[in-house]
């Protein structure tokens, strides 16, 4: 599927949510692990899910060609595109998200402030830790694309984890591309702001009961 039909079918499922058309859910407010936007085929741990569904941290969640889902875990908030794969590592809370594997597709997140801690966010080619902070990945056959929307990452390569960047935006200032094999010498790259927008953030965040720092 490209881009711009990928763009155009995330933005579908983030307008519905606004309006409050996907779900009859009432007022879109915080709910550990409920669903708030559903469409097409969505499965968790291989099974199709409904609008009723749970998802808890150790769960895989799987969108087929169809598929979209935006869920709450907690203070956080999740949306997978269709033909995504996200894994959620396993924890001693079935509503405290403490790490992400992306194993295939295009995710948008955002994170409540934590205490301490990062959450982990791994992709076939990068590793990043994340505190309280919105962010934009999408993994590649060769590459990760990966936008810290708003606040601040650390990310490393998987290939070299010698090579590392830190990105601190507001406002999209900083997308990257990790690279499986190094291009020019090195397995990162500066990129340009592509295939999300600040609606899917206004989204995620209204998901779980706030704003993003531009509003």
């Amino acid at each position: 599927m490209g881009a711009a039909l990928q763009r155009r079918d995330f933005l579908s499922g983030s307008a519905a949510l606004a309006a409050g058309a996907l779900l009859p859910l009432g007022a879109l407010a915080q709910s550990s692990g409920r669903i708030q936007a559903l469409r097409g085929e969505v499965r968790v741990n291989g099974k199709r899910i409904g609008a009723d569904a749970v998802i808890r941290t150790g769960d895989l969640v799987q969108t087929l060609a169809d598929g979209f889902v935006l869920f709450a875990v907690g203070s956080d908030a999740f949306m997978l595109r269709a033909g995504s794969e996200l894994r959620l590592a396993p924890g001693p809370e079935p509503f405290f998200v403490t790490g992400l594997r992306v194993l295939t597709g295009a995710l948008g997140a955002v994170f409540g402030r934590r205490a301490q801690g990062d959450v982990r966010i791994v992709t076939p080619t990068v590793t990043a830790g994340i505190r309280g902070t919105g962010c934009y990945v999408e993994a590649r056959h060769d590459s990760t694309y990966f936008c810290t929307c708003y606040g601040t990452i650390a990310m490393a390569s998987n290939a070299n984890p010698r090579e590392r960047v830190t990105a601190t935006t507001r406002h999209h200032d900083a997308p990257q591309l990790f690279y499986a094999t190094p291009r020019q010498g090195s397995y990162i790259a500066a990129a340009a702001m592509e295939t999300h927008g600040d609606d899917e953030l206004e989204a995620l965040e209204k998901a779980v009961g706030r704003r993003p720092p531009w509003k």
